[in-house]
């Protein structure tokens, strides 16, 4: 229903117009009646109609001066004005404040409701207008996340904007001329794009979060422009993001996060933060890089070798002293990340120690072993590797271990079966009984080793 104000200073007219109104069949309401200019105002300012019926000429506050004042505060209210054939230059200055409606005196019941009639189809009009409008932000809201998102992944990947496109974006972000940070977030394993949709809406909920502005996915990562913090601000916010994930889906976040830097340096940032992630291949799952982390890495070269004694490790494997093992594999993983190579190249070292521990098992075992390999590849962290090389190298110990023991459980028995069926010998002696004992163990072993042939 649409509210509608009579104002006029004969009571008489006020109560006639009021009466020829068909109010159900226009959809509107009384707001009261003003004798008046100044009680219009003060009953408009109160409760704000959507029409208002009035008098030109009033006395204290006519009508023209009336839609003045209120139309500076109330734009909305639309204004339907009577007037006499003498005063259509008044009418006529009316149209300055956007007045439409008119009805001349003496006033009909079919002028006042064919005029109503036109007014309500302005305010459906208005009001339809006003629902597009609504609509279109609400396909806006909803469609630029999206448009961030999308200029922000091209932007990393080096699309070229103008100066013009550039500011434009800055400003869909609020980052007009503020320094920025990137940070990355890559869980641990290899994940769908399930996860990595948990991961960024997540980020997105911390968007009340002053210093967070944007997201995107990219491949196995989330990476986050955040406001140009202190470091131990954006810890903060990592943390926050890497619990939530962690109670989500149990998974470990390694995180990087850049210098500062202009939006303009963006791509210079990504690259910055993707290097410093290989390092979480030495830190561990879980781990947060920043520029200060990776400085002691950037001061070593590749070109320096490991010199590591593999043969050594391949012997204590074969005579299974599991004991020495354990010193030889945290020797070589201390020795391997006090290096600091890159991922590859300490990747390189591993499989080579693997190889050389896999070769002492039984040839016909080989083929099982050697798939290990393509798993070292595709480890993400140093530590997942040492776990997988050290359980295959106490495996494959163990085994030859066990196998040493009953070897030598056996050449016990023999030599005391041996002296027991000798007992009265005359030439039972040491160098008898070794004789005798080493044709026993070819007799044994001929066979084994045609069988193993």
């Amino acid at each position: 229903m649409y509210k509608l104000l009579i104002v006029d200073d004969e009571r008489i007219i006020r109560e006639g117009i009021a009466a020829m109104i068909n109010w159900e069949q226009q959809g509107m309401e009384p707001a009261g009646a003003a004798a008046n200019g100044i009680e219009a105002y003060d009953m408009i300012m109160k409760n704000p109609p959507d029409i208002v019926i009035t008098d030109i000429k009033m006395p204290v506050l006519d009508g023209l001066e009336l839609v003045a004042k209120v139309k500076e505060k109330l734009p909305e209210v639309i204004f339907v004005v009577i007037s006499g054939f003498a005063e259509f230059e008044l009418a006529n200055r009316a149209m300055r404040y956007g007045v439409k409606h008119y009805l001349l005196k003496p006033c009909s019941e079919t002028s006042i409701n064919e005029v109503l009639k036109d007014v309500k189809s302005e305010l459906l009009q208005k009001e339809n207008r006003e629902e597009d409008i609504r609509q279109y932000k609400l396909s806006l809201e909803k469609v630029m996340p999206l448009v961030k998102e999308q200029f922000l992944r091209d932007f990393i990947m080096n699309r070229s904007y103008t100066r013009e496109e550039i500011e434009y974006y800055c400003k869909l972000l609020n980052i007009e001329n503020q320094e920025v940070r990137l940070i990355l977030f890559q869980p641990e394993g290899e994940h769908g794009f399930e996860e990595m949709y948990v991961l960024s809406s997540i980020i997105k909920e911390l968007k009340e979060e002053p210093e967070v502005y944007s997201d995107i996915i990219v491949k196995n990562q989330v990476l986050a422009l955040v406001k140009a913090c202190d470091d131990e601000r954006v810890i903060e916010i990592i943390n926050s993001v890497k619990v939530g994930f962690c109670y989500y889906n149990n998974i470990e976040v390694s995180t990087a996060f850049s210098n500062n830097g202009f939006f303009e340096e963006i791509p210079m940032l990504y690259k910055e933060v993707q290097e410093y992630m290989e390092y979480a291949f030495y830190s561990g799952k879980g781990s947060i890089i920043s520029t200060k982390d990776v400085q002691l890495y950037k001061d070593k070269t590749d070109d320096m070798e490991m010199i590591f004694d593999y043969e050594k490790m391949a012997m204590t494997v074969k005579s299974g002293n599991l004991e020495v093992l354990e010193s030889e594999i945290n020797n070589f993983f201390n020795e391997l990340k006090a290096m600091n190579y890159g991922l590859y190249k300490s990747k390189t070292y591993c499989m080579e120690l693997f190889l050389a521990i896999i070769r002492q098992c039984r040839a016909n075992e080989l083929d099982r072993h050697i798939g290990g390999v393509v798993e070292i590849r595709r480890m993400d962290t140093l530590d997942k590797i040492r776990c997988f090389i050290t359980e295959a190298a106490n495996s494959l110990a163990g085994a030859n271990r066990e196998f040493i023991v009953g070897r030598h459980n056996k050449l016990i028995s023999s030599i005391l079966k041996h002296v027991q069926s000798n007992i009265g010998n005359e030439k039972l002696s040491l160098k008898w009984l070794a004789n005798e004992i080493l044709l026993s163990l070819i007799h044994i072993s001929e066979p084994t080793r045609q069988a193993e042939i």
